[in-house]
């Protein structure tokens, strides 16, 4: 039977007094780790939300977003720690994201990165207080923003025209690209005269087509002529890489047709008449538009005026003063012929004349002045007028050709 010395029962008497004080004192220590519910007369502030800004828009980027907060305070001694939420709903019942220890960060501000990227396509809800193991202080007010997908508006593919065509009429295809986090995209197609580009011929601008491909026409070209092509698309903010370039010759001009029959040409009487021949080449630029041409007109239709209120083709009418007109002026300059409406040898204009102001032949030439002779053609009143159209449809994107319809 084992027995207590009075010294060590002594001994044990003072260490369970100094357990109960040292344990007393360490209770009574506010910065101890273990201390015991919150500390009367401690005060632990909201911290705030700063970033996202409340109600902005994030593009998903597949990287983790970053918080910024404005820290909390505390009256207390003890060191404070941040707590956050992040839910898809304001009342916070479904959470995505729950840090419980966060450490303040320097000069009041803290910045948090999330372990893992949001989700695009949601609205995100979060909040944060502070802590110190003892205290928690209260929320802070709610902040929310949206991830939304990344815009992606991929190139398109050229695939027609392309080669040595069989018209020269071709309509421009592309296989749509990828798009995806906008609308309103637009393709812009450049055709050019050369592979870098640097000879522009045209750009046109129309929406994407949404079955797939999208077409584009320029109506009638010159022929037997090389164009290259390519297209981008853009919605106003991004654009997309250009498609790959193709390359296309257009047809060679078809022969003339056999000449129409004629309703009468050649100069009426007591019309004034030129010395004949042809003014020389120019050295340089272009000739200038002869001074005599409404003369001619306004005379021809003195003297045949009924020809002129019968010069509506497409009603019945006949060629007649459009071929004296003609055939007037060229008694002052043989440069004088019609014109192959938008370019087309094959469609003469029926109340257009051209007059040849470049070097070399006048077959075929596009160097033209465009001059229309019939105002108000196929209406009631026709009558005679000089109204130069070149600039006007040379801006509009086409062209005027030289012609003779087969009468000279």
């Amino acid at each position: 039977m084992s027995r207590l010395t009075p010294y060590q029962g002594l001994s044990a008497l003072v260490a369970i007094v100094c357990l109960v004080g040292c344990e007393a004192a360490k209770s009574a220590n506010p910065t101890a780790p273990s201390v015991a519910g919150p500390i009367p007369g401690v005060n632990i502030t909201a911290p705030r939300p700063l970033e996202p800004f409340a109600g902005s828009t994030l593009t998903y980027t597949g990287e983790p977003q970053t918080l910024l907060i404005e820290n909390a305070g505390s009256s207390g001694s003890r060191t404070i720690w941040l707590q956050l939420e992040v839910g898809t709903d304001d009342g916070f019942k479904q959470i995505v994201h729950q840090a419980d220890q966060i450490q303040l960060g320097s000069n009041g501000r803290t910045t948090y990165r999330l372990p893992a990227p949001l989700g695009a396509g949601y609205t995100y809800y979060w909040r944060t207080r502070a802590a110190d193991g003892a205290n928690v202080g209260p929320y802070s007010s709610v902040a929310s923003f949206s991830v939304i997908p990344p815009t992606v508006i991929n190139a398109p593919i050229a695939t027609a025209p392309s080669g040595t065509l069989n018209t020269n009429k071709p309509d421009f295809k592309v296989t749509n690209g990828g798009i995806s986090g906008t609308s309103g995209v637009g393709y812009r197609f450049e055709v050019a005269k050369s592979a870098d580009f640097s000879q522009i011929a045209a750009v046109v601008t129309v929406p994407v087509n949404g079955t797939g491909t999208t077409t584009m026409s320029l109506g009638e070209l010159p022929y037997k002529t090389t164009y290259y092509w390519r297209v981008k698309g853009s919605d106003g903010a991004m654009e997309s890489p250009y498609s790959n370039t193709l390359q296309f010759t257009t047809m060679d001009q078809p022969a003339p047709p056999a000449p129409p029959p004629t309703a009468g040409g050649g100069v009426p009487v007591g019309v004034p008449t030129g010395t004949g021949g042809r003014t020389p080449d120019p050295t340089g630029g272009r000739l200038p538009i002869p001074s005599y041409g409404f003369t001619v007109v306004q005379a021809v239709a003195r003297a045949n005026p009924g020809a002129l209120q019968n010069s509506c083709q497409d009603s019945g009418g006949t060629w007649q003063f459009m071929d004296q007109v003609v055939d007037t002026l060229r008694t002052y300059d043989t440069r004088w012929g019609y014109n192959g409406k938008r370019g087309n040898a094959n469609d003469p204009s029926k109340d257009v004349v051209t007059y040849h102001y470049g070097a070399g032949a006048e077959a075929n030439s596009t160097d033209v002045y465009i001059i229309d002779i019939i105002g108000g053609h196929c209406g009631s009143t026709p009558s005679a007028i000089w109204n130069d159209v070149t600039d006007v449809t040379i801006n509009s994107g086409t062209i005027g050709r030289w012609i003779s319809r087969g009468r000279f």
